[in-house]
């Protein structure tokens, strides 16, 4: 199996003037990466700064300098203001679209801004369509990075070349569509792709600003959201594979498994247990470094719909996490199309 890859994706950060609470959040944010989690990189999600002038690019680039991981990013609506071409994105942060692959994974990063209020010039479909077949040819897996949501509410995600944009995820195996834009917090499963937005830093709705921590490895992908108030240590259970993001057979539970869980602590961590359904508490055993591991017994899996609960205790606090997942002795899955948390309102679009 190929080594495991951490992303940090803050959340849309709508950067104005130093020392607002959304720079404050971003510096945190930069922090965390630094000091805590140490990614494999950062992407940040588009809508970087709030109407795409000299000195706003200039905080961000300020931000971006303070971080030891490499860094990428994406362009969002704000980032384009009046300046549909992204010439200022471009002139101060870089190239709106790329790739680059790491731990058998190759990550895409769209410009949907090519077309308002969401679109995909020919030129950059053939792109995408060549580096998607590309990898999958080389045997990456492929995750694709783009500032605006399919799913958004309150907004039609069609313009220029969306309809081929569907196309390519629609008969292709993507492996995680990561977005931000929406302000709100979501994932979803369209009974194709696994699709997550992150809550934004600037004006965030649903709950406080942070950033989504995003695993990969093999057909693993698993996510967890941080926000300017959870301290301590972050637990992550990374194996199975949630039973909302799991998009086909290769992502259900067949017999006698392996639970896995990556904790990330300033502290020592004592220990880590875990729980199916309403069973009783067992121990995971360190495995390497941050991660710990312990078996899942057939016995007790029968096939449906199981709750997994973890939780990790360290010398700096305790942290808990919890997913469902899914069983089926056939290895038979069909994804149902949902999305979780159902979002019924949002102030931003």
């Amino acid at each position: 199996m190929n080594d495991p890859v951490t992303v940090i994706i803050p959340g849309d950060l709508h950067l104005t003037e130093p020392g607002l609470p959304n720079h404050v959040a971003a510096r945190w944010a930069i922090d965390e990466a630094n000091d805590l989690i140490r990614p494999d990189f950062v992407q940040f999600i588009g809508d970087n700064v709030q109407d795409g002038t000299p000195g706003q690019f200039a905080l961000f680039r300020d931000l971006t300098g303070r971080l030891t991981a490499p860094w990428f990013a994406l362009v969002g609506d704000h980032d384009t203001a009046g300046d549909p071409a992204a010439t200022a994105f471009r002139e101060h942060v870089g190239a709106p679209t790329g790739s680059h692959s790491v731990g058998g994974f190759r990550f895409l990063r769209l410009n949907t801004q090519e077309g308002k209020p969401v679109g995909l010039s020919p030129e950059q479909l053939d792109w995408f369509r060549t580096e998607t077949d590309a990898a999958l040819s080389a045997g990456e897996r492929v995750v694709v990075f783009q500032h605006n949501y399919p799913y958004q509410i309150w907004e039609d995600f069609a313009g220029p070349g969306i309809d081929g944009w569907r196309e390519i995820v629609q008969t292709r195996r993507v492996h995680a569509i990561l977005c931000g834009h929406t302000h709100y917090w979501q994932a979803a499963n369209d009974g194709r792709n696994a699709v997550m937005a992150t809550r934004s830093i600037g004006d965030p709705e649903g709950g406080s600003p942070g950033y989504m921590i995003a695993f990969f490895q093999g057909e693993d992908f698993a996510v967890a959201y941080r926000t300017v108030e959870d301290t301590g240590p972050l637990a992550l259970i990374t194996h199975p594979r949630e039973a909302l993001l799991a998009t086909g057979p290769s992502h259900v539970v067949r017999g006698a498994d392996e639970l896995r869980v990556r904790v990330w602590s300033r502290g020592s961590v004592s220990g880590v247990a875990g729980r199916i359904d309403d069973g009783p508490w067992f121990d995971l055993q360190p495995a390497d470094g941050r991660n710990w591991a312990a078996p899942l017994p057939d016995a007790r899996l029968s096939k449906g719909i199981h709750r997994l609960k973890i939780r990790a205790d360290a010398t700096d606090g305790t942290a808990e996490s919890e997913i469902e997942f899914a069983v089926d002795p056939t290895g038979r899955h069909t994804a149902v199309p949902m999305v979780r948390p159902v979002v019924g309102f949002t102030n931003y679009c």
